[in-house]
């Protein structure tokens, strides 16, 4: 509800329409019966939802999406570690139908899928929340910084 009057007076002020996910280039590594779904709900907000989880991706990705414990033993796993350093919001699926549903979008934190929580570690300690994690990429990949207590 809250997301079709955030729509209506998008169109109403401006005629501007953006959608719950407007922005996002998303990368899935479900289960392949809930894929089309996800990719639907997704496509409907505005996001682009990307073909395949391949590294070269992750340089265009903005989210990441992944349910190992659904997927069957020859499925394809994205390497999230890997997504996570390149800046990319690893984060298990629950998230989208809590960010629609919530009044306020709820902490990514709570969402980060365990490969990427190192990664989310280190840009906490450095003061640097996920929305900026893209901004400080290019900066970071280049220069391991240590803790100063």
């Amino acid at each position: 509800m809250r997301w079709r009057k955030k729509i209506h007076k998008g169109r109403q002020e401006t005629g501007i329409v953006e959608g719950a996910f407007s922005g996002w280039k998303v990368i899935l590594n479900v289960d392949q019966t809930k894929e089309a779904g996800f990719r639907r709900l997704l496509q409907s907000g505005g996001a682009k939802v990307l073909s395949g989880h391949s590294a070269p991706l992750f340089k265009e990705a903005t989210h990441l999406f992944a349910d190992f414990s659904k997927l069957k033993p020859d499925d394809s796993r994205v390497n999230v570690a890997e997504a996570a350093a390149q800046g990319v919001n690893c984060l298990k699926p629950e998230y989208i139908a809590d960010y629609l549903i919530q009044d306020q979008p709820p902490p990514m934190e709570s969402y980060c899928l365990p490969e990427a929580e190192s990664y989310l570690q280190n840009n906490s300690d450095l003061g640097i929340g996920l929305s900026q994690k893209r901004k400080a990429l290019g900066e970071m990949s280049r220069v391991k910084r240590s803790r100063i207590h």
